[in-house]
Protein backbone atom coordinates (compact mmCIF):
# COMPACT_ATOMS: atom_id res chain seq x y z
CA UNK A 1 0.00 0.00 0.00
CA UNK A 2 1.64 3.69 -0.98
CA UNK A 3 1.69 6.37 1.61
CA UNK A 4 -1.23 8.49 -0.43
CA UNK A 5 -3.27 5.05 -0.04
CA UNK A 6 -2.74 4.79 3.67
CA UNK A 7 -3.61 8.66 4.64
CA UNK A 8 -6.82 7.92 2.59
CA UNK A 9 -7.78 4.95 4.59
CA UNK A 10 -6.66 6.67 7.94
CA UNK A 11 -9.02 9.87 6.52
CA UNK A 12 -11.44 7.08 5.98
CA UNK A 13 -11.57 5.30 9.02
CA UNK A 14 -11.91 8.75 11.26
CA UNK A 15 -14.66 9.56 9.20
CA UNK A 16 -16.46 6.24 9.61
CA UNK A 17 -16.07 6.59 13.53
CA UNK A 18 -17.20 10.51 14.10
CA UNK A 19 -18.98 13.12 11.34
CA UNK A 20 -15.69 15.42 12.05
CA UNK A 21 -18.07 18.07 11.92
CA UNK A 22 -19.50 16.49 15.71
CA UNK A 23 -16.44 16.58 16.72
CA UNK A 24 -15.76 20.13 16.24
CA UNK A 25 -19.03 21.19 17.99
CA UNK A 26 -18.09 19.00 20.82
CA UNK A 27 -14.66 20.36 20.62
CA UNK A 28 -16.51 24.28 20.53
CA UNK A 29 -19.59 23.58 23.07
CA UNK A 30 -16.67 21.84 25.67
CA UNK A 31 -13.61 24.02 25.21
CA UNK A 32 -14.72 27.07 23.68
CA UNK A 33 -18.21 28.24 25.28
CA UNK A 34 -18.09 25.90 28.41
CA UNK A 35 -14.38 26.08 29.17
CA UNK A 36 -14.13 29.80 28.33
CA UNK A 37 -16.73 30.42 30.97
CA UNK A 38 -16.42 28.19 33.77
CA UNK A 39 -12.20 29.34 33.15
CA UNK A 40 -13.03 33.21 33.29
CA UNK A 41 -15.11 32.68 36.86
CA UNK A 42 -12.32 30.58 38.07
CA UNK A 43 -9.64 32.79 37.37
CA UNK A 44 -11.84 35.24 39.43
CA UNK A 45 -12.78 33.57 42.34
CA UNK A 46 -8.72 31.86 42.98
CA UNK A 47 -7.97 35.70 42.67
CA UNK A 48 -10.04 36.32 45.65
CA UNK A 49 -8.77 33.04 47.67
CA UNK A 50 -5.42 34.56 46.96
CA UNK A 51 -6.85 38.20 48.54
CA UNK A 52 -8.89 36.65 51.02
CA UNK A 53 -5.81 34.75 52.37
CA UNK A 54 -3.86 37.93 52.35
CA UNK A 55 -6.06 39.53 54.18
CA UNK A 56 -6.28 36.80 57.00
CA UNK A 57 -2.59 36.54 56.94
CA UNK A 58 -0.33 33.59 56.35
CA UNK A 59 -0.18 32.45 60.54
CA UNK A 60 -1.43 28.62 59.32
CA UNK A 61 0.66 26.72 57.09
CA UNK A 62 -2.09 25.65 55.44
CA UNK A 63 -3.07 29.71 54.67
CA UNK A 64 0.17 29.44 53.22
CA UNK A 65 -0.51 26.10 50.84
CA UNK A 66 -3.68 27.78 49.39
CA UNK A 67 -2.52 30.45 48.51
CA UNK A 68 -0.13 29.13 46.88
CA UNK A 69 -2.58 26.30 45.13
CA UNK A 70 -4.73 29.35 43.99
CA UNK A 71 -1.87 30.86 42.27
CA UNK A 72 -0.77 27.70 40.29
CA UNK A 73 -4.34 27.77 39.13
CA UNK A 74 -4.85 30.88 37.54
CA UNK A 75 -1.56 29.70 35.30
CA UNK A 76 -3.48 26.58 34.61
CA UNK A 77 -6.72 28.39 33.76
CA UNK A 78 -4.74 31.33 32.04
CA UNK A 79 -2.69 29.12 29.67
CA UNK A 80 -6.03 26.99 29.34
CA UNK A 81 -8.36 29.77 28.26
CA UNK A 82 -5.64 30.94 25.46
CA UNK A 83 -5.51 27.11 24.21
CA UNK A 84 -9.11 26.73 23.98
CA UNK A 85 -9.07 30.00 21.58
CA UNK A 86 -6.36 29.21 19.61
CA UNK A 87 -7.30 25.20 18.69
CA UNK A 88 -11.32 26.24 18.19
CA UNK A 89 -12.07 24.46 14.42
CA UNK A 90 -12.77 28.07 13.16
CA UNK A 91 -9.27 29.03 13.50
CA UNK A 92 -7.61 27.37 11.26
CA UNK A 93 -9.80 29.96 8.50
CA UNK A 94 -8.00 32.57 9.51
CA UNK A 95 -5.01 33.37 7.26
CA UNK A 96 -2.48 33.84 10.57
CA UNK A 97 1.75 34.68 9.98
CA UNK A 98 1.59 30.92 12.02
CA UNK A 99 0.33 27.73 12.66
CA UNK A 100 -1.98 28.19 15.16
CA UNK A 101 -2.44 24.40 15.94
CA UNK A 102 1.66 23.95 16.48
CA UNK A 103 2.81 27.81 18.06
CA UNK A 104 -0.22 26.75 20.83
CA UNK A 105 1.49 23.60 21.70
CA UNK A 106 4.89 25.74 22.97
CA UNK A 107 2.88 29.19 24.43
CA UNK A 108 0.29 27.30 26.21
CA UNK A 109 -0.03 23.76 26.29
CA UNK A 110 3.87 23.27 27.84
CA UNK A 111 2.71 25.85 30.29
CA UNK A 112 -0.75 24.47 31.29
CA UNK A 113 0.96 21.19 31.91
CA UNK A 114 3.72 22.69 34.37
CA UNK A 115 1.13 24.70 36.35
CA UNK A 116 -1.50 21.87 36.84
CA UNK A 117 1.78 19.58 37.87
CA UNK A 118 2.43 22.18 40.34
CA UNK A 119 -1.21 22.21 41.35
CA UNK A 120 -1.17 18.44 41.88
CA UNK A 121 1.97 18.70 43.96
CA UNK A 122 0.86 21.19 46.15
CA UNK A 123 -2.19 19.36 46.28
CA UNK A 124 -0.65 16.61 47.34
CA UNK A 125 1.39 18.00 49.97
CA UNK A 126 -1.68 19.76 51.70
CA UNK A 127 -3.53 16.08 51.61
CA UNK A 128 0.02 15.15 53.22
CA UNK A 129 0.14 17.79 55.95
CA UNK A 130 -3.88 17.31 56.69
CA UNK A 131 -3.05 13.37 57.42
CA UNK A 132 -0.16 13.60 59.51
CA UNK A 133 -2.16 16.49 61.65
CA UNK A 134 -5.33 13.79 62.03
CA UNK A 135 -2.43 10.98 62.99
CA UNK A 136 -0.05 13.07 64.68
CA UNK A 137 -1.70 16.27 65.73
CA UNK A 138 0.67 17.26 68.68
CA UNK A 139 3.62 16.89 66.42
CA UNK A 140 1.93 18.75 63.25
CA UNK A 141 3.00 22.31 64.11
CA UNK A 142 6.59 21.10 64.95
CA UNK A 143 6.67 18.81 61.43
CA UNK A 144 5.17 21.54 58.89
CA UNK A 145 5.93 25.07 60.38
CA UNK A 146 5.02 28.37 57.85
CA UNK A 147 8.44 28.57 56.89
CA UNK A 148 8.64 25.33 56.25
CA UNK A 149 5.65 25.31 54.01
CA UNK A 150 6.73 27.93 51.93
CA UNK A 151 10.00 26.31 50.93
CA UNK A 152 8.49 22.95 50.13
CA UNK A 153 6.36 25.32 47.91
CA UNK A 154 8.97 26.85 46.61
CA UNK A 155 10.85 23.68 45.78
CA UNK A 156 7.54 22.22 44.11
CA UNK A 157 8.07 25.55 41.76
CA UNK A 158 10.99 24.83 41.12
CA UNK A 159 11.47 21.03 40.28
CA UNK A 160 7.90 21.30 38.25
CA UNK A 161 10.64 22.89 35.46
CA UNK A 162 11.52 19.77 34.62
CA UNK A 163 8.39 19.11 33.03
CA UNK A 164 8.75 21.01 30.19
CA UNK A 165 13.02 20.87 29.90
CA UNK A 166 12.39 17.92 27.35
CA UNK A 167 10.07 19.56 25.03
CA UNK A 168 11.37 23.14 25.23
CA UNK A 169 14.67 21.74 24.18
CA UNK A 170 13.71 19.38 21.44
CA UNK A 171 10.76 21.38 20.34
CA UNK A 172 11.19 24.91 18.95
CA UNK A 173 10.17 27.95 17.06
CA UNK A 174 11.17 28.45 13.11
CA UNK A 175 10.30 30.14 10.13
CA UNK A 176 9.31 27.74 7.37
CA UNK A 177 7.74 28.06 3.85
CA UNK A 178 4.11 26.62 3.81
CA UNK A 179 3.31 25.51 0.37
CA UNK A 180 -0.40 25.73 0.92
CA UNK A 181 0.02 29.26 1.38
CA UNK A 182 2.71 29.92 -0.36
CA UNK A 183 4.42 32.05 2.14
CA UNK A 184 6.89 31.65 5.58
CA UNK A 185 4.89 31.21 8.65
CA UNK A 186 6.11 30.46 11.78
CA UNK A 187 5.25 26.68 12.98
CA UNK A 188 7.28 24.18 15.35
CA UNK A 189 10.20 22.79 14.34
CA UNK A 190 12.11 19.24 15.72
CA UNK A 191 15.44 18.61 16.74
CA UNK A 192 17.01 15.36 15.98
CA UNK A 193 16.60 12.38 18.37
CA UNK A 194 13.11 14.04 19.61
CA UNK A 195 11.57 10.74 20.27
CA UNK A 196 13.95 9.26 22.72
CA UNK A 197 13.83 12.91 25.37
CA UNK A 198 10.30 13.37 24.58
CA UNK A 199 9.57 9.33 25.38
CA UNK A 200 11.83 9.64 28.22
CA UNK A 201 10.00 13.21 29.58
CA UNK A 202 6.53 11.31 28.97
CA UNK A 203 7.48 8.11 31.47
CA UNK A 204 9.01 10.39 33.88
CA UNK A 205 6.37 13.49 33.97
CA UNK A 206 3.06 12.01 32.13
CA UNK A 207 3.16 8.52 33.99
CA UNK A 208 5.22 8.53 37.26
CA UNK A 209 4.91 11.35 38.63
CA UNK A 210 1.26 11.92 37.51
CA UNK A 211 -0.26 8.84 39.20
CA UNK A 212 2.48 9.06 42.26
CA UNK A 213 0.58 12.28 42.97
CA UNK A 214 -2.49 10.61 42.71
CA UNK A 215 -1.51 7.76 44.54
CA UNK A 216 -0.72 10.22 47.57
CA UNK A 217 -3.68 12.12 47.26
CA UNK A 218 -5.89 8.71 47.34
CA UNK A 219 -3.55 7.43 50.43
CA UNK A 220 -3.84 10.21 52.34
CA UNK A 221 -7.41 10.88 51.96
CA UNK A 222 -8.44 7.32 52.74
CA UNK A 223 -6.21 7.27 56.01
CA UNK A 224 -7.25 11.06 56.86
CA UNK A 225 -11.21 10.08 56.40
CA UNK A 226 -10.46 7.11 58.56
CA UNK A 227 -9.15 8.72 61.31
CA UNK A 228 -11.76 11.84 61.17
CA UNK A 229 -14.41 8.75 61.63
CA UNK A 230 -12.44 7.11 64.66
CA UNK A 231 -11.93 10.28 66.56
CA UNK A 232 -16.14 10.96 65.73
CA UNK A 233 -17.01 7.31 67.03
CA UNK A 234 -14.01 8.00 69.99
CA UNK A 235 -16.12 11.80 71.08
CA UNK A 236 -19.40 10.01 70.73
CA UNK A 237 -18.30 7.14 73.24
CA UNK A 238 -17.64 9.52 75.94
CA UNK A 239 -20.70 11.01 78.03
CA UNK A 240 -21.44 14.83 77.73
CA UNK A 241 -19.99 14.99 81.53
CA UNK A 242 -17.01 13.29 81.15
CA UNK A 243 -16.30 15.08 77.44
CA UNK A 244 -15.38 18.50 80.19
CA UNK A 245 -12.61 16.69 81.66
CA UNK A 246 -10.97 14.73 78.16
CA UNK A 247 -9.03 16.78 75.97
CA UNK A 248 -10.17 15.59 72.46
CA UNK A 249 -7.33 14.25 70.01
CA UNK A 250 -8.12 16.69 67.46
CA UNK A 251 -9.63 20.16 67.78
CA UNK A 252 -13.00 21.05 65.78
CA UNK A 253 -10.74 23.69 63.69
CA UNK A 254 -8.65 20.66 62.44
CA UNK A 255 -11.25 18.42 61.70
CA UNK A 256 -12.59 20.97 59.59
CA UNK A 257 -9.73 21.70 57.71
CA UNK A 258 -9.03 18.01 56.92
CA UNK A 259 -12.35 17.53 55.60
CA UNK A 260 -12.31 20.88 53.09
CA UNK A 261 -8.60 19.20 52.19
CA UNK A 262 -9.98 16.06 51.71
CA UNK A 263 -12.71 17.06 49.17
CA UNK A 264 -10.34 19.21 47.31
CA UNK A 265 -8.23 16.20 47.06
CA UNK A 266 -11.14 14.12 45.77
CA UNK A 267 -11.98 16.48 43.47
CA UNK A 268 -8.62 16.98 41.77
CA UNK A 269 -8.24 13.21 41.24
CA UNK A 270 -11.63 13.09 39.65
CA UNK A 271 -11.56 15.66 37.26
CA UNK A 272 -7.28 15.25 36.72
CA UNK A 273 -7.72 10.87 35.90
CA UNK A 274 -9.80 11.45 32.81
CA UNK A 275 -6.42 13.68 31.38
CA UNK A 276 -4.44 11.34 32.44
CA UNK A 277 -5.97 8.39 31.29
CA UNK A 278 -5.93 9.93 27.81
CA UNK A 279 -2.20 11.09 27.82
CA UNK A 280 -1.51 7.67 28.90
CA UNK A 281 -3.61 6.03 26.38
CA UNK A 282 -2.10 8.31 23.42
CA UNK A 283 1.73 7.42 24.23
CA UNK A 284 0.70 3.89 24.22
CA UNK A 285 -1.59 3.43 21.59
CA UNK A 286 -0.30 5.20 18.38
CA UNK A 287 -3.35 4.99 16.39
CA UNK A 288 -5.06 7.63 18.64
CA UNK A 289 -2.22 9.87 17.51
CA UNK A 290 -2.15 12.91 14.95
CA UNK A 291 -3.16 11.68 11.42
CA UNK A 292 -4.39 8.07 13.12
CA UNK A 293 -7.52 6.55 12.52
CA UNK A 294 -8.64 6.83 16.45
CA UNK A 295 -7.21 10.24 16.36
CA UNK A 296 -10.92 11.67 16.28
CA UNK A 297 -11.42 9.58 19.50
CA UNK A 298 -8.24 11.51 21.13
CA UNK A 299 -9.87 14.97 20.33
CA UNK A 300 -13.41 14.50 21.99
CA UNK A 301 -11.25 13.03 25.01
CA UNK A 302 -9.05 15.70 25.49
CA UNK A 303 -11.94 18.34 24.97
CA UNK A 304 -13.94 16.31 28.25
CA UNK A 305 -10.41 16.18 29.90
CA UNK A 306 -9.41 19.54 29.55
CA UNK A 307 -12.61 20.80 30.52
CA UNK A 308 -12.82 18.73 33.98
CA UNK A 309 -9.04 20.49 34.19
CA UNK A 310 -11.13 23.45 34.61
CA UNK A 311 -13.81 22.75 36.89
CA UNK A 312 -10.99 21.36 39.18
CA UNK A 313 -8.85 24.48 39.02
CA UNK A 314 -11.55 27.14 39.72
CA UNK A 315 -14.16 25.16 42.69
CA UNK A 316 -11.71 25.29 44.98
CA UNK A 317 -12.59 28.54 46.11
CA UNK A 318 -15.99 27.93 46.17
CA UNK A 319 -15.06 25.06 48.54
CA UNK A 320 -13.32 27.16 51.03
CA UNK A 321 -16.21 29.66 50.96
CA UNK A 322 -18.72 26.53 51.41
CA UNK A 323 -16.86 24.56 54.31
CA UNK A 324 -14.59 27.53 56.18
CA UNK A 325 -16.43 30.25 58.42
CA UNK A 326 -13.15 31.96 58.63
CA UNK A 327 -12.62 32.31 54.82
CA UNK A 328 -16.45 32.69 54.25
CA UNK A 329 -16.65 35.66 56.86
CA UNK A 330 -13.43 36.91 55.44
CA UNK A 331 -14.96 36.95 51.61
CA UNK A 332 -18.11 38.92 52.74
CA UNK A 333 -16.55 41.77 54.38
CA UNK A 334 -13.97 41.72 50.91
CA UNK A 335 -17.27 42.79 49.25
CA UNK A 336 -19.19 44.38 51.49
CA UNK A 337 -16.05 46.66 52.01
CA UNK A 338 -16.06 47.19 48.44
CA UNK A 339 -19.01 48.11 47.13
Amino acid sequence: MTQENLNASLILKQIDLFDPLMVDWVIVTLNLISGEVIGLVGIIANAVTIVVFCKLGFYDSVDVTLTALAISDIGSLVSLQFYNIMTNPWISSVQLPFEASEVVVLMSMYPHVYFIRVSGLITAFAALERCVCVVLPLKVKTIFSCKRSILIILIIFLISISNVVAPYYFFYFDWIFSPERNSTILRMNLRENWHSGIGLSFMINDVFIQYSTFAVLITCTVITSVNLNKNAAWKKSISKGDRQNVETKISPKEVKVARMLSLVSVTFVVCLLPLSATITAVGVVKDMTVGGPYFQVARICNSVSFLTETVSSSMNGFIYYKMSSKYRKTCKMLFVRGS
